[in-house]
């Protein structure tokens, strides 16, 4: 497999994900909704935002640092929950948090990443859990382990009442749950054996999990499933978590403010990365409308089509207090594992310097609209 040094923006990393894994898998990841309309618009409505530099201002080393939820971050770009963080690469959930440790910012263990609050509870760095459950019970008992297992942050996501119909993964016949046993190895095979590579390393992988001693490896079952939480649900399990709360799956002030009224710390502006409601609005044109809502009440995060630092420096511009990756990320672990995630984080690091630097800007949290060029 390539290493982590081969890795200089996204696309390429794309590029070469793609090269990695079976096919299935990776159209499970670079995939979204129906024809893909909301998933190509997240990235798009980043490139017609134009910056208003500031000239003649010299910055040398300009500041990336912030907090999130008080937890201070050395760069404003978070690792979004996924699924299937475990069949990407056979460094999983693992690598993923101990990549975003090492870069100095967060990463969020979705339910569905392939492993436990558990096995994280020994890991260096701030911990937050993605939450999906049928109902309060299953919530409740989640939201116990990943307290137990030392999480200090709780992200539900409210997009998902119902699932997203997702072609890609139709027509490669994995529409419902992707589960690596005896009977979709026969119905995926020549796209596994496809990939000696990917196939190899998580055979190894497999085989020392099941090891004595070995920490127990949970291989998702539930990738899609659905999570109908309701405003009453958040006001109740935030009376429950005793850590931050974020509410992911925003694309209203309306919304926004209602989750502030339930008592949610943060909102995530996001739809999914267009793999829930196809034709819902691209999170960056939604950003300016849920900043302003709520006022300061809260912090607003962002995740959809952030490909670039310079669309990590437009979105903190607009108001986000930082924003979160998903599909970058994976594409990194699958090409180079942990190291990769590093790496990619570092890209978006050096891409940021580089764009405030060009705009004469010295820290984000100078950043604001009037570094934007208003719009016609």
């Amino acid at each position: 497999m390539p290493d982590a040094s081969r890795l200089h923006n996204v696309p390429e990393a794309r590029r070469l994900a793609r090269r990695v894994l079976p096919r299935p898998l990776f159209d499970y990841i670079d995939g979204g909704a129906e024809d893909e309309f909301t998933m190509a618009e997240n990235e798009r409505a980043f490139r017609e935002i134009a910056f208003r530099p500031h000239m003649g201002v010299k910055v040398d080393e300009p500041r990336l640092d912030t907090t999130v939820l008080g937890t201070p971050v050395s760069l404003p770009v978070l690792l979004a929950p996924c699924g299937l963080v475990e069949m990407v690469h056979p460094d999983g959930a693992l690598g993923v948090a101990r990549g975003a440790t090492n870069a100095g910012t967060v990463s969020v263990l979705s339910t569905v990443a392939g492993i436990p609050p558990a096995a994280l509870a020994r890991e260096p760095g701030p911990r937050w859990f993605q939450l999906y459950a049928a109902g309060r019970e299953q919530a409740e008992t989640r939201m116990d382990q990943a307290s137990a297992a030392g999480f200090e942050g709780l992200v539900i996501t409210i997009d998902t009442p119902a699932l997203g119909l997702r072609d890609r993964d139709v027509r490669n016949g994995v529409a419902g749950p992707i589960r690596m046993n005896a009977q979709s190895v026969l119905r995926l095979g020549p796209a596994i054996m496809a990939r000696p590579g990917w196939s190899l390393g998580m055979l190894r992988r497999r085989l020392q999990s099941s090891a004595p001693g070995a920490a127990s490896v949970e291989v998702p079952t539930v990738a899609m499933l659905a999570s109908p939480f309701g405003w009453d649900d958040i006001a109740h399990f935030r009376s429950r978590w005793p850590g931050s709360l974020v509410v992911k799956g925003v694309l209203s002030g309306d919304d926004a403010v209602r989750a502030a009224d339930a008592g949610a710390d943060a909102v995530v502006v996001s739809n999914h990365g267009g793999r829930q409601l196809e034709g819902a609005p691209a999170t960056v044109r939604v950003l300016p409308e849920v900043v302003d809502a709520v006022g300061g009440r809260l912090e607003v995060l962002m995740d959809g089509g952030v490909r670039r630092g310079g669309d990590v420096v437009k979105a903190l511009a607009i108001g986000a207090r930082a924003v979160m990756v998903g599909r970058p990320y994976l594409y990194a672990l699958a090409v180079a594992g942990e190291p990769g995630v590093e790496r990619l984080l570092d890209i978006f690091r050096n891409e940021m310097t580089r764009t405030l630097s060009l705009l004469g800007c010295p820290d984000v949290s100078e950043l604001n609209r009037t570094w934007l060029q208003p719009k016609a």
